[in-house]
């Protein structure tokens, strides 16, 4: 779906991008000290960035490119949206003002009805 909006070489712009850079952080990270002794929990990645960087390493060249295929179509989507969101905007505030509008209209009828409702009791009593 995104592919169809966006221009051919911008599709692949954000993909060769996106293998060119997750091939710089692979060979660029430093991992951080372990702040646990040497042992079992050694080689547990401790964060999210290490984590990727491990199985980025880990990965054949066909998967590689699989995965920036997938993570390309979720940039292109975010970049789509992204230009529809003003006119999301001012249809989601359209909606909102029109919301507004009847919940007052609601909140007045039922005002009026229970305003009826005392002025009936009040007549009862007087009577």
């Amino acid at each position: 779906m995104s592919n169809d909006l966006l221009p051919k070489r911008v599709v692949d712009y954000i993909h060769d991008v996106g293998v060119r850079s997750l091939d710089h952080l692979a060979d660029h990270y430093q991992e951080p000290a372990p702040a646990t002794p040497e042992g079992e929990n050694a080689s547990v990645p401790v964060n999210a960035i290490q984590t990727l960087v491990q199985h980025w390493k880990s990965m054949a060249p066909d998967d590689k490119e699989l995965f920036v295929e997938q993570v390309a179509a979720s940039v292109m989507e975010i970049v789509v949206a992204s230009a529809t969101l003003p006119l999301g905007l001012k249809a989601g505030k359209k909606t909102a003002k029109v919301a507004k509008k009847a919940i007052r209209k609601q909140v007045k009828k039922v005002r009026k009805a229970e305003k009826k409702t005392k002025d009936d009791g009040k007549k009862k009593k007087k009577k």
